[in-house]
């Protein structure tokens, strides 16, 4: 396999990841449609009742918008994964590292991932009493809106990057063993 079909296969790879995800912020918009048109939505009120149980980072401003779209920002690690199922088998890391400089970029990766996960998806955190950033985000739906939107992008590619770490990091360590 040569650089240009490597570079291609990147390419064509990063156009399907970002159409995917294009894809799945569609219904963040439908969910801040119908809060606008009824903040006080059934179907709304159903799904923050039904998901009361899951640890959320909401908003004393806006619970049930707030509630709704971290429902939503959970699906994220799903959907990242199941575009990398279908996508990991373009996907090659640089051979000009060594296996061991990979092993410890992956571990250093993990830990970014695992309390990038525990802090936004496992703990309960109100935003309108943590720190100035995420105070002014639950200031308005709009920024509160921008803040559950940026988080699933950032969660949806560190998903997918972490993903593609381990499999990089086996492979290299299969091939090179």
């Amino acid at each position: 396999m040569d650089i240009r079909n490597e570079v291609d296969n990147g390419g064509q790879v990063a156009k399907v990841m970002f159409l995917v995800l294009f894809v799945a912020l569609l219904p963040f918009f439908f969910i801040i449609g119908i809060y606008v048109q009824d903040p006080t939505s059934t179907m709304l009120n159903n799904v923050a009742s039904i998901t009361r149980h899951l640890p959320a980072i909401y908003s004393f401003k806006s619970p049930l918008l707030s509630k709704v779209m971290d429902v939503y920002v959970k699906t994220s690690p799903f959907v990242a994964f199941v575009l990398f199922l279908i996508t990991n088998k373009k996907l090659r890391l640089k051979k000009d590292k060594s296996k061991w400089y990979l092993l410890r970029l992956y571990l250093l990766v993990s830990f970014f991932y695992m309390v990038l996960i525990y802090s936004f998806l496992l703990t309960n955190k109100e935003l309108t009493n943590s720190a100035r950033v995420l105070n002014l985000m639950s200031t308005n739906d709009i920024f509160l809106s921008f803040f559950y939107i940026s988080l699933y992008c950032v969660i949806f590619l560190f998903t997918y990057l972490y993903l593609w770490f381990f499999i990089g990091t086996f492979r290299a360590f299969k091939e090179r063993w």
